[in-house]
């Protein structure tokens, strides 16, 4: 199992020489605050990679991949309404996953906008079987409908199309980030860990990290387990004001 950390990331002497990216982080091309170009000059300032992965679009996260070490990768969500996270070896790869499969392929939302696509679960996960790509759990304990850890229980069989789980989501709980990475034992599989950052002040809580040179190296050893997972979850005010955020964000009048 890779090795988790639930500690600060800034000054942390575990992640001396190794490739430190925030693998889960949104633009204000879905339903983050910040433009691109924010998101880029707050990674920068913070030394580390970034994968912008916002709600069914890929432009922020093509454009990354040109100004800084990026992973190319997009959050998903089925027709079930239940959220991946993916990332490409390759930017071209991604572009054309979101020209088959992901542009014009949205499902209308009322009152609040879950993002969901017109294929389900499985057609969805199927579809990912085609390209070379790490396809994560993200969040597993968020809040109903989008909780994939019932989800996941009452359909096992759909785990074998995961390459990971995303163990530490600054945006949770430390108890369910906690009960997360025990379950990600218990099933033996990867792990990853990421911000979920809405907002550039909220970039870098939590991150992955190995000793990578190249983005495919960095993604490779994710699959491998060869990678650590550091961070922690917001709390008082900043949790309260990023939550409340994405709330209204999302909401459809």
């Amino acid at each position: 199992m890779v090795k988790v950390f639930f500690e600060e990331v800034i000054n942390n002497n575990k992640l001396k020489d190794m490739q430190v990216v925030d693998m889960h982080c949104h633009t204000n091309v879905s339903d983050g605050l910040d433009t691109t170009e924010i998101m880029i000059k707050q990674a920068k300032k913070l030394n580390i990679g970034i994968s912008i992965t916002d709600h069914n679009e890929v432009s922020a996260s093509l454009k990354a991949c040109k100004k800084i070490f990026s992973i190319p990768g997009i959050e998903i969500t089925s027709s079930d309404a239940i959220d991946f996270l993916v990332y490409f070896y390759k930017p071209k790869d991604l572009e054309h996953f979101y020209n088959k499969y992901i542009k014009g392929k949205h499902l209308s939302s009322r009152i609040f906008n879950l993002r969901k696509l017109q294929w389900n679960t499985i057609e969805l996960l199927e579809h990912l079987e085609k390209y070379n790509c790490v396809t994560v759990l993200p969040h597993p304990l968020t809040m109903r409908p989008k909780n994939s850890y019932i989800y996941m229980h009452n359909n096992p069989e759909l785990m074998k199309y995961l390459d990971c789980i995303e163990v530490i989501n600054s945006i949770m709980s430390p108890e369910s980030n906690e009960k997360v990475t025990e379950w990600a034992r218990e099933l033996k599989v990867g792990a990853t860990g990421a911000s979920d950052a809405h907002m550039h002040k909220n970039l870098g809580k939590a991150v992955t990290a190995s000793y990578a040179n190249t983005q495919e190296e960095f993604l490779n050893h994710i699959i491998k387990e060869k990678n650590i997972v550091i961070g922690k979850s917001l709390t008082g005010f900043r949790k309260f004001y990023n939550n409340a955020y994405i709330f209204r964000r999302n909401l459809k009048w």
